[in-house]
């Protein structure tokens, strides 16, 4: 047995060495892909060598399309010094190796960020978008968002009338119809009639993502109280890949799909909106645990120059809060550690050191007997700055790989801890990691899948706890990085069951699941949270057609040419990063130059804080929960008008219709209510009162110029006081 492991361990000692040769420009993921043209960390699949891979090229100064060139390589786009291009794996290292390229680097697929593990799901938050932002709708603004499992026909799609339909581009990444297709993988459809004959993307029978995110951002609703956001905006469609579309993917194009093909999703949708001379907001929820070293620094670098005036990029945190994802060994503790908590056959842990420090792990059997200690120094023989050994827990055994990097821009060193066997690891045994070193400070970081745990096995390795564990691209300091909040805990599905999650708090505290920071790379995230639990939208009704039996989320069912649609309900990040990029959308329209600095003003501004002990932003709320209606209001100007009530009135309908103002009141009041019209300058355009008793009333406004204009009301209940943004 013990011989027939070692055989083993040869092996996977043979996939992840690294040749000194040409590392210094690689990132650590493609310097696997240079050896061995796999990598046991890659989420989506094993490439074949002969393949090629997308990846940011940084450069210096020099005739660098000619150098593309001369290695086979085809560029795709370009900001200042990075460049995104197709590098065939077999000449990806003689490339790297050229004088001209300073840096090559990729980071695998992400995975969407809905909360499936553990199932902490059946949260219904309060919000779903009515007619609260009469005044903006999204109109003249592009709303973008690169997923997966888009049901391109969704009756909400369209607007309410059913007349205009508002996809008006689509890329899908995973099409095998690239017959004369310019884009790096599958094609582009361009116009209504070729994008409804799709039907669905690619991934559509087997993801339904995608459609619940754009729903939730733009979905007109469709004859139903499920509205998005921003439900008159125009929409684009990216459909990437994620570590579930392995099945779409020939095996000799897995690199393809990489962090720059996403980033290349996010240009796409910038260019077709700077092309019709509108804003763009784009919504991303996916991401991938990030890199300690430089890996991802050329995607942090390209996303600061994507972004601008009218350019903004909406990321989800991530939902991997209910795990135990960090150790954190200070500079006055000599050691530190926590169990390995994984459920797979390979696990990856980062660490970060600011001085020597020694890597250590203890193999405990299903007791608590401690069989072998397997020790790693930093001042130990490395050869091509990596060590590999075996640790063995009786007859089982796991095969360990350290690899060692030098940041080139901070002062810290940083470790990559492989850990591989043939059975799942938590079936071997207990095994805990730590780090030991006098006066230095050290961190470990894991992730959902790469999780700790602490066990009564050894009290001494009991350190994880939650946090760090906000995904990239959210990480970055160009996206706005979403958390969650829940509002409800609760709804009935399709079948009449009703799903309830007693633990979760539904006073608009963060969701259990949200991801919390810092970032890995020390930045305060998330930026803003929004709800995220259980929301209320479409559904695909290809999954639905493959999967008639998965049910359990389904609210309501409709029939529309032929077709069952679906509403359905989601929870996780990726539900909040969607309505935090559909509000954005309705600002843009207030003001299309808004940059991103702009709208974290606007959140200092106006965000609501869930929990008044903290003080904002912080690593669990960011700035608070958006507040869309104060947010217009403070781009407007509006709040500088000290009677203009920063909240609605509840108990009131407020609509202008052919220059008339019409006022509903869902309880007529028993006193008089004054109505005032103002200009976002703060002068009175109209004065009336509402007689009591009153249950509808019109009042005739006076001639004014086209524009926004505050409606306030006031009364002696809070029912009836509030302010209204309308449009003449």
């Amino acid at each position: 047995m013990k011989q027939l492991f070692l055989l083993l361990f040869a092996c996977l000692s043979l996939q992840v060495c690294a040749q000194q040769t040409g590392r210094g420009s690689l990132s650590p993921w493609l310097r696997r892909a240079v050896n061995t043209g796999q990598h046991r960390k890659m989420a989506i699949g094993r490439p074949s060598p002969d393949g090629s891979v997308i990846a940011f090229v940084e450069t210096r100064r020099g005739d660098v399309d000619a150098v593309m060139q001369e290695y086979g390589c085809r560029k795709h786009a370009q900001l200042g010094r990075i460049s995104i291009a197709t590098i065939p794996l077999s000449r990806l290292k003689a490339l790297s190796q050229h004088p001209l390229v300073k840096r090559i680097e990729a980071s695998p697929s992400g995975v969407t960020t809905m909360d499936t593990v553990p199932r902490l799901a059946n949260i219904l938050p309060v919000y779903t978008a009515t007619s609260q932002h009469p005044a903006f709708t999204g109109r003249g603004v592009v709303v973008g968002l690169v997923d997966v499992g888009f049901d391109l026909t969704h009756p909400t799609f369209y607007d309410s009338q059913l007349s205009d339909y508002r996809i008006r581009r689509f890329w899908d990444q995973l099409s095998k119809d690239t017959i004369g297709s310019p884009l790096p993988v599958g094609r582009d459809f361009t116009t209504r009639e070729d994008i409804l004959a799709l039907g669905c993307a690619t991934d559509g029978l087997t993801q339904r993502h995608g459609t619940h995110t754009a729903g939730t951002a733009v979905g007109s609703g469709y004859d139903s109280p499920y509205r998005g956001v921003a439900y008159e905006s125009d929409l684009c469609l990216v459909a990437n890949a994620v570590s579930a579309d392995t099945i779409y993917i020939d095996p000799k194009d897995y690199y393809k799909f990489t962090s720059a093909t996403d980033a290349l999703g996010f240009k796409y949708l910038f260019d077709y909106a700077d092309e019709q001379g509108k804003p763009c907001v784009v919504s991303f929820s996916e991401g991938y645990a990030p890199y300690l070293d430089d890996e991802d620094r050329l995607y942090s670098e390209f996303l600061d120059q994507l972004i601008g005036p009218g350019r903004i990029l909406v990321a989800s945190a991530g939902n991997e809060n209910g795990y135990l994802t960090y150790v954190d060994k200070p500079r006055d503790t000599d050691t530190a550690g926590a169990f390995v908590s994984v459920s797979r056959k390979q696990a990856l842990f980062r660490i970060k050191s600011d001085g020597p420090l020694d890597i250590v792990l203890y193999g405990y059997d299903t007791g608590s007997t401690l069989k072998q200690t397997l020790r790693f120094s930093s001042e130990g023989e490395w050869e091509d700055d990596m060590q590999d050994d075996s640790l063995f827990i009786g007859a089982a055994g796991c095969a360990v790989t350290v690899e060692h990097y030098r940041s080139e821009t901070a002062d810290f060193d940083t470790y990559y801890v492989y850990l591989s066997a043939d059975k799942r690891l938590n079936q071997l045994g207990n095994i805990a990691l730590a780090v030991e070193g006098q006066g230095c400070h050290a961190e470990i970081f894991g992730s959902s899948s790469n999780a700790f745990a602490n066990l009564p096995v050894d009290e001494r390795w009991n350190a994880a706890v939650k946090g760090h564990s906000i995904f990239a691209p959210g990480c970055f300091a160009a996206p706005i990085c979403v958390g969650c909040v829940t509002h409800r805990i609760s709804f009935t599905n399709v079948n009449g069951e009703y799903k309830n999650y007693e633990r979760a708090d539904a006073s608009g505290k963060l969701s259990v699941f949200s991801s919390t920071g810092p970032a890995m790379n020390g930045l305060t995230k998330p930026d803003v949270s929004a709800p995220g639990n259980m929301v209320i939208a479409s559904h695909s009704s290809y999954y639905l057609e493959k999967n008639p039996g998965d049910v359990s989320w389904d609210v309501a069912y409709f029939d529309y040419n032929g077709r069952t649609y679906v509403w359905g309900a989601e929870s996780g990040t990726s539900m909040s990063a969607p309505v935090v990029a559909g509000t954005i959308a309705l600002w843009l329209q207030a003001k299309p130059t808004l940059t991103r600095d702009d709208i974290i003003g606007v959140f200092s501004r106006t965000c609501r804080h869930p929990e008044a002990s903290l003080t904002y932003p912080n690593n669990e709320y960011g700035y608070g929960e958006i507040d869309a209606y104060r947010g217009l209001l403070d781009i407007l100007g509006i709040t500088k008008i000290d009677a203009v009530s920063q909240h609605q009135p509840r108990g009131v309908q407020v609509f202008v219709q052919n220059g008339t103002l019409h006022l509903l009141f869902s309880q007529p009041s028993d006193s008089p209510v004054n109505v005032r019209v103002y200009s976002v300058s703060g002068a009175v355009q109209y004065e009336g009162t509402v007689l009591p008793h009153t249950a509808e009333t019109t009042l005739s406004l006076p001639l004014l110029p086209a524009g926004v204009y505050a409606v306030q009301l006031t009364g002696k209940s809070r029912s009836v006081t509030g302010s209204q943004l309308i449009r003449l």
